[in-house]
């Protein structure tokens, strides 16, 4: 993982003025280079090692493994999307990177706006291309004969695979008791408040307000927490209806900004879950 708030990159390519040169222009722009890489299983180390957000691939690289297969490779190990970077290739190799669903191409030379539309481009597909894959598995789960606490562990788990948001090991869900309480139904680490009380804290703010509660660093709204490795949080009511019926609490990489799209996201899945809860709402 980078810097919080920066995109980092993986470069792969065998040429190393021309990676040099690429690495130049990406941090000029912005983007954090977190390595550059020659070979393909160099890069499929390196991938694994630093996590990047995304990889800027060679076709053309030399050695027993070649971009498209190294791409392809990287993508099934970690799920991070990659760009492919081509000068001449030929016919039969392009059909193969076709093949791989690249999030883009990007041909050589390319300016520093040629990279800033692409890799926004790239990341924004594969957010989505990702929002979509895990609300389909997350209607599958509510269907699923297993215990409702089950099923929103497993949503939980499918919520905070969406790349570049959540720190995937952290959150919780909270449902409406009997007694009116909202306690914990669902948690992905070991250190969740047990009870939510409205107006209190982030999470009782959302519940309040029936609004998704943003923050982007630990605040002094944390009651619990402030000791913990820098992060931020998307509070989010699971409303159907007039009801309140509970809360999703997803902890972000520390400096990721509001953002509607992740907004409307959340709040897609909080219907889910409240249909699940409610279905005759």
């Amino acid at each position: 993982m980078g810097r919080p708030g920066v995109i980092s990159i993986l470069i792969v390519e065998d040429e190393i003025i021309t990676a040099r040169d690429i690495e130049s222009k990406l941090q000029k722009i912005g983007y954090e280079v977190c390595d550059i890489a020659s070979s393909g299983q160099e890069a499929i180390e390196k991938a694994g090692e630093h996590m990047p957000d995304l990889v800027l691939m060679d076709i053309t690289i030399e050695g027993d493994i070649d971009g498209v297969k190294t791409a392809e490779t990287i993508y099934n190990l970690y799920q991070i999307p990659f760009i492919y970077v081509t000068a001449h290739t030929d016919l039969n190799t392009l059909h193969r990177a076709k093949l791989t669903e690249p999030q883009g191409y990007i041909v050589k030379p390319f300016s520093p706006r040629d990279l800033i539309i692409t890799i926004g481009m790239a990341l924004y597909k594969h957010k989505m291309e990702m929002k979509l894959k895990a609300l389909t598995q997350m209607l599958k789960v509510f269907l699923m004969p297993i215990s409702m606490e089950e099923k929103l562990k497993r949503a939980l788990a499918l919520i905070v695979s969406i790349p570049r948001l959540f720190l995937q090991t952290k959150g919780a869900i909270y449902t409406k008791d009997p007694n009116g309480q909202f306690t914990l139904k669902a948690s992905l680490d070991n250190s969740s408040c047990y009870t939510v009380h409205p107006g209190t804290c982030l999470c009782g703010k959302a519940l309040e307000s029936r609004q998704v509660v943003h923050a982007d660093r630990i605040t002094k709204e944390h009651t619990l927490h402030q000791d913990e490795l820098p992060h931020g949080h998307y509070c989010v009511p699971i409303v159907a209806g007039d009801q309140l019926l509970g809360l999703i609490n997803v902890y972000l990489r520390e400096g990721h900004p509001k953002d509607e799209a992740d907004i409307n996201m959340l709040n897609t899945f909080a219907d889910v879950i409240a249909n699940a809860l409610n279905p005759r709402a």
